[in-house]
């Protein structure tokens, strides 16, 4: 549980690439790191609920199934994380 509080808050890189839409410049690689960092925290977070859960974390009667699924969406719409990967290292 401790690996996502090593990694920088998503909540200030979305408020980096708020910044810099708001003064006018390009916040592409922000925005895409701001979703890569949120869509990978979500599924992190949702795996470990599921194991720390074990086979309830599977069953449909859980909120946690749900949760689980919704996270790999996000990692998958609006862009996937490789793409959010090869977006950043372009702007880098």
């Amino acid at each position: 549980m401790s690996e996502p509080s090593v990694e920088l808050p998503v909540e200030l890189v979305a408020w980096r690439a708020a910044k810099r839409l708001d003064a006018g410049l390009d916040a592409t690689a922000e925005a895409a790191m701001a979703k890569l960092t949120a869509s990978g925290t979500a599924a992190y977070c949702t795996w470990a609920a599921v194991q720390t859960l074990g086979g309830w974390g599977y069953s449909r009667e859980h909120p946690v199934e749900r949760w689980m699924r919704d996270a790999k969406l996000e990692e998958i719409e609006e862009g996937t994380s490789d793409i959010m990967r090869l977006i950043i290292s372009r702007r880098l």
